[in-house]
Formats: C-alpha cells, sequence, structure tokens
C-alpha cells in the first residue's frame, strides 16, 4: 500500500518518545530519554521530595538517614552519604542517581558522570531552591502535573508567612547549630532565610564560613533575644548549660528553645512547617 510522504513523516515523528531535560544546581543539563524508574538517592532530603511526588516507590538505595515518610526506611541503604561507593551504584544498574552536591563525594559523582550514569546534582540551600528542584525531579519522572499545585501551595504558604511576620518587630537570634565546639550558620544556610521572613535577624549571617564557630565570649557580646537549637543533636541539659550567663536577653527571659532540624535543615516541601514554627517562637519573644 502506497502513503503519502506527509502521513510516513507524522507517524514517525509521533513514535518518537521525548526527551527529559533539566539543568541541574551546578549548570549541567541532565537528559532522561524517559521518566527514571530506578532512582539512587544519595541525601534524604533529595528521598523526601522523591516520596511528595509519588515517586518514592521507584527509588532502589539510597544513605542513612532518609527516614521520611515512613516508608522511605524500608529502602536498602548503600551507606552513609560520605561513604558511597561507585561500584556499588553501579551494580544497581539504576537510570538515574541524584546527588547532594555539598554532601556525595564529587570524585564518586564524577566518575559516574564519566561512565554514563546520569546525575542529577542539587545545591540549593534555600526555600525557593525547594520548588526549583522539586520541579527538575518532577519533569524527570514524569510527575510535571502532580508538581505544579505542590509548589503553588509551598510558595503561597511562604509568602503568607512573609507578610504576616517579616515586618514585626526585630528579634536578634542564635542559632545554636553545635554545642561543642559553638557552632552556628551564615546567610548560606536556609535557617538564616527562614529566621529574615521570621522578622529576625540571625547574629551570624555574615560570617564567611557556612558554618561559622563562635564562643559563649561573642555570644555575651552579641546578647542576643533568643537562643534556638535544633532538638536532634542537641544535650538534653543545654538550656541548663546557658543558666551560668544570666546576663544573656534570651537566658534571662528563659528564650531558649528547640526545633525539628528536619524541618528547618532540610530543603522539602516539610520547610514551610519549620518556618511557620519558627515564626511563632519569635512571635511569643515578642510579645514576652
Amino acid at each position: 500500500m502506497f502513503y503519502p510522504l506527509w502521513f510516513i513523516l507524522l507517524f514517525s515523528l509521533s513514535s518518537v518518545t521525548q526527551a527529559l531535560s533539566v539543568v541541574d544546581d551546578t549548570g549541567q543539563e541532565v537528559i532522561l530519554d524517559h521518566s527514571a524508574q530506578r532512582i539512587v538517592t544519595l541525601a534524604p532530603h533529595l528521598t523526601e521530595l522523591l516520596f511528595s511526588l509519588q515517586a518514592g516507590e521507584r527509588i532502589i538505595a539510597t544513605v542513612e538517614h532518609s527516614d521520611y515518610p515512613e516508608a522511605a526506611r524500608l529502602i536498602p541503604r548503600i551507606g552513609g552519604a560520605e561513604e558511597i561507593s561507585a561500584e556499588v551504584i553501579l551494580t544497581l544498574e539504576p537510570d538515574l542517581v541524584l546527588a547532594w552536591d555539598k554532601g556525595s563525594p564529587a570524585e564518586v559523582i564524577a566518575l559516574l558522570r564519566s561512565l554514563g550514569v546520569v546525575v542529577y546534582r542539587a545545591s540549593s540551600q534555600s526555600l525557593e531552591g525547594v520548588s526549583k528542584t522539586l520541579a527538575d525531579l518532577a519533569v524527570l519522572t514524569g510527575q510535571s502535573e502532580l508538581a505544579v499545585p505542590l509548589i503553588a501551595d509551598f510558595k503561597s504558604e511562604i509568602m503568607h508567612t512573609k507578610v504576616r511576620y517579616q515586618h514585626n518587630k526585630t528579634v536578634n537570634v542564635f542559632y545554636q547549630l553545635w554545642n561543642d565546639p559553638l557552632m552556628t550558620a551564615n546567610k548560606q544556610q536556609m535557617i538564616n532565610e527562614m529566621i529574615t521572613l521570621c522578622g529576625g535577624v540571625n547574629l551570624f549571617a555574615e560570617q564567611l564560613e557556612v558554618v561559622p564557630q563562635t564562643s559563649v565570649e561573642s555570644i555575651l557580646l552579641l546578647n542576643p533575644d533568643v537562643i534556638v537549637a535544633p532538638q536532634q543533636g542537641t544535650p538534653v541539659d543545654w538550656r541548663q548549660r546557658w543558666q551560668a550567663w544570666p546576663e544573656i536577653t534570651a537566658v534571662s527571659q528563659q528564650h531558649l528553645y528547640t526545633l525539628d532540624a528536619d524541618l528547618i535543615s532540610r530543603p522539602t516541601l516539610r520547610s514551610v512547617q519549620g518556618l511557620k514554627q519558627l515564626c511563632i517562637l519569635l512571635d511569643k519573644v515578642r510579645s514576652e
């Protein structure tokens, strides 16, 4: 049977699968011939984002501390984020590896790419970065339609919180990331963005080190209105330790609080929960 040329061309074009393409946070184009079905995640927040996209069942392996949602705990582990092996990942034959640019070993990622493994690298530690990463992963998993309302709701919640709290009375905040040595966070970390949106001031925002080390003497001079620490990794007696310095406003007023570390440090959709909780705490400080 004879088919006209236009029909043959139309049939050929319709048979070609549309490639999926995004640009990751390192500026590298990531291309897949089809939506990813066998995924290895090398950071807990990337695991969580895939579950938000209803693609968690496609994760064939992950790293330690990928513990949310509950189903993530059942995924086979390949070690800690800094202990991953390219050889182990290769044996799994993934069609996509999701890496954390600040946590996954660069040499392992480079080796995987040189061997033809498709790797997406996320590096953003901001609320805006959550939307970008989620949108990219949605493209690579064919879940863009599902991602649209998730991202819209996430951005709307942030904007609502910003409008409500940003212009309230300023609260000086010391974020105690670690207690010994005493460590905090600068403006490159998401907690700084949260503090700012809540109308607070991170006293160490302008430090050059991403994780600045400080001292009690510095805290005495800066005199924060509130001290906030992550629940995980903070000693149970941390508040008691600060009682030796009642000259600090946060101590004299007993404005010493903890927040779930996953909500204020993992860039996921749950970050907005951490943002709201922090804003409520700072508002409590203002009113007392």
